[in-house]
């Protein structure tokens, strides 16, 4: 099967061919529609994660699938061939990715049914960034007619983030470019701030009572720490990178929470549910081919990408 791989650190990712290996009892084969890219991805290509997860050349990209069951061991119970799923790889260990015509998986891994109205594409979109901007809006438990920030708010995660606040009733800041101001304020931004400029003082301007809500997607100490100074006492942030340190913000009583990817099939499949019933908007930007997956990764890399990228590995979807 064709796979898009780095056989070693320093490698360009490229499409190779992998062998599919017969499944031990307890393993799912899927046969993938499409797969979605997230700034892990080209970060895992370049070998940025050596120090933290165990690459098992050759390793293949990506972590968002959906796709078809095509086979189950004999020991599998939860799911049938036919059946349409979508998940995502987690864990400390590259080996196999999801940029592939075909993925192996346990049955116990992250993944869950695809609702029925919801695309191959669409649910591919849906795992990573979707599971981090659920966990980040209830960290900061946001109320209606609370104001909140988001700085990161046209990436993936902050795409969703942004209409879960808004659905929530929140008062939305989000940072972005200019160009990029019609594409929040569609998402439920209510003021969209140009992060180049001195974004603190402008919100700070415009807000001088300070904000309830952080979900901060971009930074590390001690900028985020800088960013909280304009949360009112009490207020809540949430932190992408680790960066809410308890002893730091406890003077001023405000609740940090970092959040993170761990695998959650009940929330993934809020998630979807909530994305096939209107809910939430997947904000597709763009579909690359299985082919085409290295550019798709650069893209995300060097341009200002809104929303998300896919990659539709079966060309009907």
């Amino acid at each position: 099967m064709r796979a898009v791989l780095i056989e070693s650190f320093g490698d360009a990712p490229h499409v190779g061919e992998l062998e599919v290996p017969a499944l031990a009892d307890d393993q799912v084969l899927i046969r993938v529609h499409a797969a979605s890219v997230n700034a892990f991805d080209w970060k895992a290509a370049e070998g940025r994660f050596k120090e933290m997860f165990e690459y098992v050349f050759p390793v293949t990209i990506g972590r968002d699938y959906a796709g078809v069951v095509e086979q189950v061991g004999a020991a599998v119970g939860r799911v049938a061939p036919g059946d349409a799923v979508f998940g995502y790889f987690t864990g400390q260990r590259l080996a196999l990715g999801a940029f592939a015509e075909q993925i192996w998986v346990d049955e116990t891994d992250c993944f869950v049914a695809k609702p029925s109205g919801l695309s191959f594409v669409d649910a591919a979109c849906l795992p990573l960034c979707g599971m981090v901007a659920y966990r980040c809006v209830d960290a900061v438990e946001p109320a209606p007619e609370e104001t909140h920030l988001v700085l990161g708010a046209p990436g993936g995660v902050g795409s969703y983030a942004v209409q879960l606040l808004a659905a929530r009733g929140a008062h939305v800041i989000a940072s972005g470019l200019p160009e990029d101001e019609a594409y929040l304020r569609d998402l439920g931004a209510a003021e969209v701030i140009d992060y180049r400029e001195n974004l603190d003082a402008e919100v700070r301007a415009r807000h001088p009572d300070g904000v309830r809500g952080l979900v901060d997607l971009v930074s590390y100490q001690p900028d985020f720490m800088r960013h909280v100074e304009l949360l009112v006492d009490g207020g809540r942030a949430a932190s992408l990178h680790r960066s809410a340190d308890p002893e730091l913000l406890e003077p001023r009583g405000i609740v940090g929470t970092n959040v993170g990817s761990f695998p959650d099939p009940e929330l993934l499949a809020r998630i979807g549910s909530d994305a096939a019933a209107g809910r939430l908007r997947v904000p597709l930007q763009r579909t690359f081919a299985l082919d085409e997956a290295p550019q798709a990764l650069d893209l995300l890399k060097n341009e200002h990408a809104r929303g998300k990228i896919a990659i539709a590995v079966r060309e009907s979807d």
